[in-house]
């Protein structure tokens, strides 16, 4: 896995913008480049971007009842709100979804409900709660099987999913034995699953940083075939929400 080069953290030449959109009581922000977007990448942070300011448990049984809701936030808020202000609507081959903790957890419960709004997935240290809290550890046959029928039940639609951790996060115990259960559904997931692990990485964002690095480049829009490693063209704009 490639490291972050020193240049790449210097100001850039051409920057694009970032606004901040609101939506009832809470808000994303949305980078837009110089060069108009030709994809469109939704990245969610962990833990207490799921609630209204006012909710008080963030515990995670509550998250995860919190998170299991977000695909319908995105659906009718996010989603409408930000192309609208992007001046254009993305199919779904140009939309892609990632998050980092929590958020990768919002990207599993993503691609169980709304496949037809999202052709990529990049989880960053984190696993699936359709069986309940840190459940692609502690049943990750199941969790597979439920991936694997939520992808028949919305229609065998094209996608990618590329998952990324360290095998010193505290979520590689969790993700790991999901992976590994996903695989064994050949049919379904094949060349469609990647999964990078890095040596020591932790649970923290300058890693995530690292796996952006890395992802970023790869996303491109998803074909009607299996496309392991066929994403490889430059991303257009990243809608991030907080």
């Amino acid at each position: 896995m490639k490291a972050i080069p020193e240049n790449h953290l210097l100001p850039c030449a051409t920057p694009g913008k970032i606004e901040r959109l609101d939506y009832g009581d809470k808000y994303f922000l949305l980078y837009t480049p110089i060069a108009p977007a030709e994809r469109i990448l939704y990245l969610i942070h962990g833990g207490g971007c799921f609630y209204a300011p006012a909710e008080q448990d963030k515990t995670p049984p509550s998250s995860g009842v919190a998170v299991a809701k977000f695909p319908a936030e995105l659906r009718n808020e996010i989603i409408p709100l930000a192309e609208a202000h992007a001046g254009r609507a993305f199919d779904r081959s140009q939309r892609f979804i990632s998050g980092f903790s929590m958020g990768a957890v919002a990207t599993w419960y993503a691609f169980l409900q709304a496949l037809d709004l999202f052709a990529g997935f990049i989880p960053l240290s984190g696993d699936c709660w359709v069986m309940g809290e840190k459940g692609g550890g502690c049943h990750p046959d199941e969790t597979a099987a439920r991936l694997s029928k939520a992808w028949e039940a919305q229609g065998r639609l094209p996608f990618n999913i590329h998952a990324w951790i360290g095998d010193a996060d505290i979520a590689f115990p969790n993700l790991d034995p999901q992976i590994r259960a996903m695989r064994k559904h050949a049919d379904v997931f094949g060349e469609r699953l990647e999964y990078s692990v890095l040596p020591g990485g932790l649970h923290e964002y300058e890693v995530i940083f690292r796996y952006l690095y890395n992802a970023l480049p790869e996303i491109a829009p998803v074909q009607d075939k299996p496309v392991g490693a066929a994403m490889r063209r430059p991303y257009g704009f990243i809608t991030l929400h907080s």
